[in-house]
């Protein structure tokens, strides 16, 4: 299948299995966590407010915690429900939500150990590339330093796509096949021998349709955000706030959805459209 028919496929699977939206939209949501705090000095509260305070903190953290466990959790699980599902999509079935849970939570243990050797791999070869940079630039000083970053990138930015390529491979036989993460991962290197132009193509194609649904999203929400802003000298800026949240956040949340159910279905219809062959 050429580029454009691989994009078709996966917005027709997008647009026709509303039930993989809710898994998308987790999964695109849990593409990246951002976790911080602070907070400014106080008074210094008497003794016996300490354990209170101490407790509360303990609470928080607890709390803290949990959400970010469980939210991982959710993004690998949805992450393995969309795998299965875009694979009954392509074969004519569907699945519903509480068949997609059942299906992910079977495999998201396997997904997460996955994206931690990838993301362990990736660490230690950005850490030596950033090493050896510091090593030329105490050696030669600051002119050999540029050449040494442009020979870093030429190195780096290929072996990290060729590190996503892998993942994403090893991803689908893990759920496919019922495999450990390391013998799908052997697998997925297996399979892509003699074919990086195909996971090239798939590379090209979920970020043209990234670029796509985010197109008719922008044009979807420029009316809506006119009125909204046109509604705040009438209703105010809470009103206008109130607006926005009812009119703009679903489509967001729709766009956000549809491009995780998207890029998925890339990568699973590339992958299986291979095997079959």
């Amino acid at each position: 299948m050429g580029i454009i028919a691989i994009i078709q496929e996966a917005l027709r699977i997008a647009r026709a299995h509303k039930s993989l939206w809710l898994f998308g939209f987790l999964v695109g949501v849990g593409g990246g966590f951002n976790f911080g705090g602070g907070g400014g000095d106080a008074p210094t509260p008497p003794a016996a407010a300490t354990p209170p305070e101490l407790g509360t903190v303990v609470v928080v953290a607890l709390c803290v915690i949990a959400a970010i466990v469980g939210l991982v959790i959710l993004k690998f699980l949805s992450t393995g429900a969309l795998i299965e599902g875009v694979r009954r999509a392509r074969s004519k079935g569907s699945m519903t939500v509480r068949e997609g849970f059942r299906e992910g939570w079977a495999h998201w243990g396997v997904l997460l150990r996955i994206s931690l050797l990838y993301a362990l791999v990736a660490a230690v070869s950005f850490a030596l590339l950033s090493g050896a940079c510091a090593l030329v630039f105490r050696a030669f000083g600051q002119p050999a330093l540029f050449v040494a970053i442009g020979f870093a990138a030429i190195v780096g930015v290929p072996w990290l796509v060729t590190l996503t390529i892998l993942q994403a491979f090893a991803e689908r036989i893990a759920v496919f096949e019922n495999r450990r993460a390391m013998d799908a991962i052997a697998k997925a290197r297996l399979f892509l021998h003699g074919r990086l132009q195909l996971g090239l193509k798939l590379v090209v194609a979920a970020f043209l349709a990234v670029l796509f649904v985010g197109a008719v999203s922008l044009v979807a929400l420029a009316p809506v955000g006119a009125i909204v802003f046109a509604s705040a000298a009438l209703w105010g800026i809470v009103g206008a706030v109130a607006l926005g949240v009812l009119t703009l956040l679903p489509i967001a949340v729709a766009a956000i959805a549809i491009i995780g159910v998207v890029v998925s279905s890339v990568w699973t219809i590339g992958y299986l459209t291979e095997v079959e062959r």
